[in-house]
C-alpha cells in the first residue's frame, strides 16, 4: 500500500470494523400543513433523501412525514436514544422553517401561529433538533427549511420575525448544511423534488466523497441548477480528518496524484486541502510531515515546516518513533495573563474579526456558542481568566464565522516550562500577537 493509502486508512473513522460502525439518520418531511398552503414536495424530498441515506450505508434510517407538534417532539426524543453513542448521526428536515424572537423554529403541520408569541408552544426550536445528535461522534444536520414564512402576514408589526428563511446559527462540533443562505428562500423545483434534495441524494452515497466536502459539492450543484438564484451554505465545526460514508473504490496511484486526479474524482487541490485540514486538526509532527511528504511543493509547505519546527521545539509535542505525538508530562499547568493584540486586520469588506479560544480539552472561551471578542485594527484583548489544565495544553485562536465554518487564526502549543511567551499569528489574512504566562498549578 502506498503512503497515501496508509494515511487515508488511518484517517478513516470506521477503519476498525465496518460491522461495528453505527450510522443513524432521521429524515423528516412536512408537506401537508393544515392551516396554510401545503408544500409541493417536502415529503417526496424526504423519501428521496432517505433512500440515499440507505445507499450511503446508514444502518438505521427513520422516516417521519407530516409531523404534528406532539409527533415531532416524540420523534426527536426517540431518535436521540438511537443517536447516543452512534458513530454518525444525521438529521434532514424538509418543511417550513422561520426565525422569530431571535431564534430559529421548525414548523409542525398542525401549527396555527396567530402571532410570534405562539412559536414556543406550536413549533420546535432548532436547538432541540441539535440536541438529538449531541451524543454521536460525528453530527450532521441538513436544513431544507428556507421557504417563505406563510404565517407572518397575520403577525403584528414589530414581532421581529422574518418573512424569508432562517437566521444563521453557530454550533460547535456539528456540520450544518443549509438549503439556502440566511434570508433566502429555497426552490421547490419544477418536478417531484427540489434542486437541493436532488443534489443531496446524489452526493450522499458518492464513493470517496469526504463528509466535509458534502456541503460544498451540493452548493455547487444547486447554484448551477438554479442559475445562481439559490445559494446553499455550510456551517462546519468538525474535524478536518476526512470522514467517508462510502470509501473510495480504489486508492489514487502515484501517477493520478501527480496529474491532479484520483479514482474517487477528487482532484489534487481538493486532496491537498483535505490533508492540510487533517494536519491542522491533529496538530502533530507526524501529521504535518505526512502533508509535506505528499505535497512537498504544496500551498502550505512553508507553514507546515514552520509548524514542525515549533512542535519539535516544544517539550509537549516531541515526536516519538512511529509517528505518534508524545502525551506530555501530565502535570497541571496554569495559563494566565493571555493578551491578544491585533496588528493587521483584513476582514471581509472591512468587517471586524470576532475571536474566541478553543482548548484541546474541549473548553471554549468565552464559553457558550455565540460569545466572542470583536476586534478592530489595533484592538487588544486582555483575558483575566486563569486556566488550569493538564499538560499538554494546546489552544487555537478562532475567528467566528456563521457562513462556511470558523477560521483558525493560529495555534498555540503551550510550553510546560514556566515563563512568559509571545507568538505571532497570521491566519485568515489578519495578523495578531499573543502573549501568555505559564506557571505550575498549585
Amino acid at each position: 500500500m502506498t503512503r497515501l493509502g496508509l494515511w487515508v486508512a488511518a484517517a478513516l473513522l470506521f477503519a476498525a470494523s465496518g460491522a461495528q460502525a453505527q450510522k443513524v439518520a432521521l429524515i423528516i418531511g412536512n408537506a401537508g400543513y393544515l392551516n396554510t398552503s401545503p408544500l409541493e414536495n417536502a415529503d417526496d424530498d424526504a423519501n428521496l433523501v432517505a433512500e440515499a441515506a440507505k445507499k450511503a450505508g446508514f444502518d438505521d434510517v427513520t422516516i417521519a412525514l407530516d409531523q404534528s407538534v406532539d409527533d415531532f417532539r416524540l420523534t426527536l426524543r426517540r431518535f436521540r436514544e438511537k443517536a447516543d453513542g452512534a458513530d454518525i448521526a444525521l438529521v434532514y428536515y424538509a418543511g417550513h422553517g422561520l426565525e422569530g424572537q431571535g431564534e430559529n423554529w421548525l414548523v409542525p403541520t398542525d401549527a396555527e401561529l396567530n402571532s410570534s408569541f405562539d412559536l414556543p408552544f406550536e413549533t420546535i426550536n432548532l436547538n432541540r433538533l441539535m440536541e438529538t445528535v449531541a451524543g454521536a461522534q460525528v453530527r450532521v444536520v441538513v436544513l431544507d427549511a428556507c421557504r417563505n414564512n406563510p404565517f407572518a402576514n397575520s403577525w403584528r408589526a414589530g414581532s421581529r420575525a422574518v418573512t424569508r428563511g432562517l437566521a444563521g446559527i453557530d454550533v460547535d462540533d456539528v456540520l450544518v448544511i443549509y438549503a439556502a443562505a440566511p434570508g433566502q428562500t429555497a426552490s421547490d423545483g419544477e418536478g417531484a423534488n427540489s434542486p437541493f434534495a436532488l443534489s443531496l441524494a446524489s452526493r450522499l452515497p458518492e464513493p470517496g466523497l469526504p463528509l466535509q466536502l458534502l456541503g460544498g459539492t451540493v452548493r455547487d450543484d444547486v447554484l448551477k441548477a438554479t442559475g445562481g438564484k439559490q445559494r446553499p451554505f455550510v456551517s462546519a465545526s468538525i474535524t478536518g480528518t476526512p470522514i467517508y460514508l462510502i470509501p473510495r473504490a480504489a486508492e489514487p496511484t502515484a501517477a493520478s496524484v501527480s496529474t491532479g486526479s484520483s479514482a474517487s474524482g477528487i482532484n489534487q487541490a481538493e486532496l491537498e486541502s483535505i490533508t492540510w485540514r487533517g494536519a491542522l486538526a491533529t496538530d502533530s509532527v507526524s501529521a504535518f510531515t505526512t502533508y509535506l511528504s505528499l505535497f512537498p511543493g504544496g500551498e502550505h509547505a512553508l507553514l507546515a515546516a514552520q509548524k514542525i519546527s515549533a512542535l519539535l521545539a516544544s517539550p509537549v509535542a516531541l515526536a516519538k518513533p512511529g509517528g505518534t505525538t508524545a502525551p506530555g508530562s501530565g502535570k497541571a499547568l496554569r495559563v494566565s495573563s493571555i493578551v491578544i493584540q491585533n496588528v493587521k486586520l483584513t476582514g471581509f469588506m472591512g468587517l471586524p474579526d470576532d475571536l474566541f479560544l478553543r482548548f484541546n480539552n474541549g473548553e471554549r472561551y468565552p464559553d457558550g456558542g455565540g460569545k466572542y471578542k470583536t476586534f478592530k485594527k489595533g484592538d487588544s484583548w486582555m483575558i483575566g481568566e486563569t486556566f488550569e489544565l493538564t499538560d499538554p495544553v494546546v489552544f487555537k485562536v478562532m475567528e467566528h464565522d456563521t457562513i462556511g465554518g470558523h477560521d483558525t487564526i493560529g495555534t498555540v502549543v503551550v510550553s510546560s516550562m514556566p515563563g512568559k511567551y509571545t507568538q505571532t499569528m497570521n491566519g485568515d489574512r489578519s495578523e495578531y500577537v499573543i502573549t501568555y504566562e505559564v506557571s505550575p498549578a498549585e
